[in-house]
């Protein structure tokens, strides 16, 4: 999901660090969102649409492309190249010499262009998440959230499908390349640790970057600097577990996830509206009763987790599945109704 590459360590492919598949519900989970998506689509001029766009491809592969675009970076040179083929097995469908192409386009085009601190992430890794506090009770423009954040992202998105222009900060210039995105960007959304995050100090103590003022060194990036028996907190949201993937809930879950309640507004509003729900609904499964450890000599904290609280994940891990792919779905038909 969040994959902050300065906290999380490195996996080495020929000099190179990248790891689509550590992201956001990993691939399983993505392609789940999807797949609901393509089953309540069918019969719809949505469907239509997609299809002139994507060809062939469904949904439930569309949204692993924004991770795989990962595995695209710039040598010593500055020359940009995918160098991620063969590592991951859901990533084989865009290892062609044009799929390479698109993929490095983006990321090109998208790697100072929103002009990050040295401590963050390239541009478009932060289109994936948003880091609001656990005091913070909506989205808004508070510490951790920004322009180009997984909202503004989707917002841009959303955008260019309705004909409109990406700005400087989030380039996307065609709408295959957006409804890549949009279909995996929703499904980030609606994972608690891509919205909401705990800030921490060296003693283990919570701070309130918005109170305090923001201190870097307090983020605890999505929960992945959070050590739990030897993984860490987000990885465990990331991971779903095989009945939530999409041979089973994806193929099973179709009514449940139509079922879900159409956003009101204006549909540039609906990912803060799907961020603020997430926050409503994650906060007290993903940290409460969480008590930290004095962050250690390689700042990560480690962390002890309630009883029950596995239970409790997998539980709201299904229901924001179900929930995402009945997003996607509305928002596209709502873009084409």
């Amino acid at each position: 999901m969040l994959y902050r590459l300065a906290i999380l360590g490195t996996l080495v492919v020929a000099g190179i660090v990248a790891a689509p598949s550590a992201n956001a519900w990993g691939p399983d989970g993505h392609q789940t969102v999807g797949k609901l998506a393509d089953g309540i689509l069918v019969g719809t001029n949505a469907q239509k649409e997609v299809k002139k766009i994507l060809g062939s491809m469904k949904l439930e592969r569309a949204a692993l492309w924004a991770d795989c675009a990962k595995g695209v970076t710039p040598d010593k040179q500055g020359t940009f190249a995918y160098r991620g083929a063969g590592h991951f097995k859901e990533c084989a469908p865009f290892e062609t010499k044009a799929e390479e192409a698109k993929m490095v386009a983006f990321v090109q085009r998208n790697w100072t262009n929103c002009s990050p601190r040295p401590d963050q992430e390239v541009c478009h890794k932060q289109f994936h998440y948003t880091d609001v506090a656990i005091q913070r009770g909506q989205y808004g423009v508070t510490a951790g959230t920004s322009s180009h954040d997984v909202v503004g992202a989707i917002k841009v998105a959303i955008g260019v499908l309705q004909g409109n222009a990406a700005p400087a900060d989030v380039k996307i210039t065609s709408k295959r390349e957006a409804l890549l995105l949009l279909a995996h960007y929703v499904g980030d959304i609606h994972q608690p640790l891509h919205v909401t995050a705990v800030y921490l100090s060296d003693q283990g103590q919570l701070v309130d970057p918005d109170q305090q003022g923001l201190d870097i060194k307090t983020e605890t990036v999505g929960g992945n600097s959070i050590l739990i028996t030897g993984t860490n907190l987000h990885h465990s949201w990331d991971e779903v577990p095989q009945e939530l993937g999409p041979s089973q809930l994806g193929a099973s879950a179709v009514e449940e996830a139509r079922a879900t309640p159409v956003t009101t507004g204006d549909v540039s509003t609906w990912s803060a509206t799907w961020a603020t729900d997430t926050i409503s609904v994650g906060v007290h499964p993903a940290f409460d009763n969480v008590s930290y450890a004095p962050e250690d000599a390689h700042k990560h904290w480690q962390g002890t987790l309630p009883s029950g609280y596995s239970a409790a994940r997998v539980a709201l891990q299904r229901q924001q599945l179900l929930k995402a792919g009945g997003h996607l779905a509305q928002l596209l038909q709502a873009i084409w109704p």
